[in-house]
């Protein structure tokens, strides 16, 4: 029987590594914060946060920032820079809002994100996505809940960042704080995902 084994990965505030996706992935994507000069290849692209601003950049380019670089590979949007300051004004789950940041163009596009979680937060539901999160945390504290029946608790503090592979359950928790988080949804999700037969032929009882 062939699977994936599915991971969470972090990346702590002076790391010096680069993070490659998964082979069997259906996209590819890798995060350098290797603090050295990043190479954006021609047909990919470059989505950073330096300060108040989130930067999209087209290859062929590089980038050179002690920033977290994540380069979208076959992805190659117009390049942008935006203000990311204002907070969030669109609603989600259980009591979180968000807003994006770089739209996608078309519907499955890859996106980033601002998601605001308020203090106190504890009931966020466990939840998947079918393809990867890149997270850089960006201001208060929290805590990222992984797995199903032995669940896993990460510490997140700001400037880390946390790799979700696809289909990972996860939630978010927080204390005194709010936590604010910016994730890079590698490619979007549609509603198309759930129009397939296991849905269609199941009855839930």
């Amino acid at each position: 029987m062939v699977g994936v084994n599915y991971k969470v990965h972090t990346i702590d505030v002076g790391d010096k590594t680069t993070f490659k996706s998964n082979v069997e992935d259906l996209y590819s994507y890798r995060v350098d914060c290797s603090g050295r000069e990043v190479t954006i290849e021609e047909g990919d692209s470059a989505w950073w946060i330096e300060g108040t601003d989130a930067y999209m950049r087209r290859g062929p380019d590089t980038v050179e920032t002690k920033e977290a670089v994540t380069v979208i590979r076959g992805y190659a949007g117009r390049d942008q820079r935006i203000d990311i300051r204002g907070g969030t004004n669109l609603p989600y789950i259980n009591g979180c809002s968000s807003e994006q940041i770089f739209a996608p163009v078309r519907p499955g596009d890859p996106t980033l994100q601002l998601l605001y979680i308020p203090p106190h937060a504890k009931e966020q539901m466990h939840h998947i996505h079918s393809t990867a999160r890149v997270v850089k945390v960006l201001e208060g504290s929290g805590k990222s809940i992984i797995g199903m029946d032995n669940k896993e608790s990460i510490d997140l503090y700001p400037g880390m960042i946390i790799i979700l592979d696809r289909m990972i359950p996860h939630h978010f928790e927080t204390e005194e704080e709010p936590l604010l988080v910016a994730p890079i949804h590698i490619w979007s999700s549609t509603s198309t995902e759930q129009n397939h037969p296991m849905f269609h032929g199941t009855i839930q009882t």
